[in-house]
């Protein structure tokens, strides 16, 4: 051993057209932690790359049967930024050299090398590109945390001003709600809901009419500071870390720098209620650690308020309470986190408070919304979509993302039932970030968003898994069908395409579907041919639940997920046939 240490398991792929060399290497990398894989040439490289998720490195001779080293590199550099690539070559060209390190190369070794030399600089290229991974990742955050804030201060900013009259006061509300309503915790119905609260409450200890109204409005920014928050702290299913914790608290900071120094009196006090309601009477709340009347009356009125409507809804880290197991929870906290005068008053009002929940209900548990996680870079196309998707009340957007690596975190973390997935990603694309997300959560449904048309990229998402695709410049309305068609396993391919499509993947023998019996055989291959299951059952002459029960049977012994997905397993298992007659005509 060299002495560097283990490492973990990072992939090298040993690229260099010398059998033996190129095998000395992978066995050197081997025994210094690496996984190592070999290519002969480019072509195979580049199969490597497209196919073997988590390379690390390159490790590349320049001179190659075919393409040579040098356009193997460019290739790397421009599809897969986050990979690592050192050069290898037994000519000692400066030129070369500088060619290499201008189209992006981390290292350049002259042979003969030593071992020392091998392990140093792929070592090296690997932690440069690392950090630089995270560069870009943190620079990406913080730019979407800015654009997010641009947005929410145009809305501030043209509100500012006088009170607006009673006729617009509704108005006013709903474009504040839809610019905090951000994220699923801060849904419109709960800021509606927990402003309406506050207004009772205030109403109830001695406000007038006026004040009370100015609370209500006020209390609807109460959490505007969570604009600030990574997604995958904020939609986190479980309970926080400590460090977690700390970043979800900023956001009463965060929101009291937003709205404070405004024109408008009504978000001069938005500004204390966002820095004050998670203070506690007793003084054991944050950010200030603020106790009894130091704390203004208001943000301890939305205290009250905004924890009762938070106990009685669902969240993603845990199911809602009833309401006499919400007051029972908060009495504990009596004389505590609340201040006792205003939780007795709250309790005394829960009549009227019944008749807000009615007026401002959430979904009937009945009908489950779909879970939507969108996957998109363009900042502005990605803000239009969570805010055109988020309004409806059949699917809830789970979280966001804006590169591969970001996506596969985010399917894991908050286990989408659909993914709004862009074919072109900084770090990769769609089908490299599909590919991965069906390792973690195999059941989530990828929905590639796509302004592209070439054949070979149908066919490579199709192998990764793909449920369906969508044109990006297709309208909200074909874009909701495609989110609920992939929801319930429906192909989302042209049936007219999908013969050529299924020529392009490449033949398994993982033994699958070898269980098919002749009925699911025969209803395969209607599927294959775009049927839905209703004409399926027509031209079977057999029941729709038959045919919806055996359609689920065909995909769990195919260990699909979506008819499309099962399609195309059947066709790479050799199952059904795949040519123009027999796919379209079956």
């Amino acid at each position: 051993m060299l002495g560097y240490g283990r490492r973990s398991k990072s992939r090298v792929l040993v690229v260099d057209d010398d059998n033996g060399l190129r095998a000395s290497l992978a066995r050197l990398l081997a025994g210094q932690g690496y996984d190592c894989r070999e290519a002969a040439d480019s072509a195979t490289a580049r199969q490597w790359l497209a196919t073997e998720p988590d390379i690390a490195a390159v490790l590349c001779d320049i001179r190659l049967p075919g393409e040579s080293g040098l356009e193997l590199l460019a290739h790397v550099v421009a599809d897969f930024p986050d990979v690592a690539v050192v050069m290898t070559t037994g000519i000692d060209d400066p030129d070369t050299a500088r060619q290499a390190f201008e189209i992006g190369a981390d290292g350049y070794l002259i042979k003969p090398f030593t071992r020392s030399e091998i392990v140093i600089n792929v070592t090296n290229a690997i932690r440069s590109r690392q950090l630089d991974a995270q560069r870009r990742g943190h620079l990406r955050g913080l730019e979407h945390t800015v654009s997010r804030l641009q947005t929410l201060t145009g809305v501030l900013r043209g509100i500012e001003g006088p009170l607006p009259g009673p006729e617009s006061d509704e108005d006013t509300i709903d474009r504040l709600s839809r610019a905090v309503s951000l994220r699923e915790e801060e849904t419109g119905r709960h800021i509606q809901r927990m402003s309406r609260y506050s207004r009772l409450l205030a109403s109830a200890v001695g406000f007038d009419d006026a004040a009370a109204e100015q609370v209500r409005l006020a209390a609807a920014l109460h959490d505007v500071g969570k604009i600030g928050v990574p997604d995958l702290i904020l939609l986190k299913p479980g309970s926080l870390s400590p460090d977690e914790r700390v970043t979800m608290q900023r956001h009463a900071q965060i929101g009291y720098q937003l709205l404070a120094g405004s024109t408008s009196d009504t978000l001069v006090l938005a500004a204390d209620i966002a820095l004050c309601h998670h203070e506690w009477w007793d003084g054991g709340g944050y950010p200030r650690g603020l106790r009894g009347d130091d704390i203004p009356e208001e943000a301890r009125i939305v205290a009250v308020a905004d924890a009762f409507d938070a106990l009685t809804s669902d969240r993603v880290y845990r199911p809602k309470l009833g309401v006499y197991e919400a007051v029972a929870t908060m009495t504990e906290l009596r004389g505590r986190q609340f201040e006792p005068r205003l939780l007795d008053r709250f309790f005394g009002l829960l009549d009227e408070v019944a008749n807000i929940r009615q007026s401002y209900p959430d979904l009937d548990g009945d009908e489950p919304r779909i879970r939507v996680l969108v996957v998109d870079d363009h900042e502005m196309f990605l803000e239009s979509l969570v805010r055109l998707l988020g309004v409806r009340p059949d699917i809830r957007i789970v979280g966001t993302a804006g590169t591969v690596r970001q996506a596969v975190r985010s399917a894991a973390a908050y286990e989408p039932d659909v993914i709004l997935m862009d074919f072109e990603l900084p770090d990769g694309d769609g089908v490299v970030a599909t590919e991965r997300i069906k390792t973690r959560v195999p059941e989530a449904k990828v929905v590639m968003l796509t302004g592209r048309t070439d054949h070979q990229a149908f066919v490579r998402a199709i192998a990764a898994g793909c449920a369906g695709f969508v044109r990006k410049t297709d309208g909200i309305d074909s874009l909701v069908t495609a989110i609920h068609a992939a929801q319930e396993g429906d192909s989302l391919t042209p049936v007219t395409n999908l013969p050529r499509l299924l020529r392009g993947l490449t033949a398994t023998n993982r033994g699958l579907g070898s269980d098919l019996g002749t009925r699911e055989m025969e209803i395969l291959q209607l599927v294959a041919g775009g049927l839905p299951n209703r004409e399926i059952a027509q031209r079977l002459y057999i029941s729709l639940n038959t045919v919806r029960n055996h359609v689920q049977s065909i995909l769990h012994k195919l260990d699909a997920h979506s008819r499309l997905e099962a399609v195309a397993t059947a066709a790479r298992e050799g199952l059904i046939e795949h040519d123009a007659e027999a796919v379209g005509g079956a």
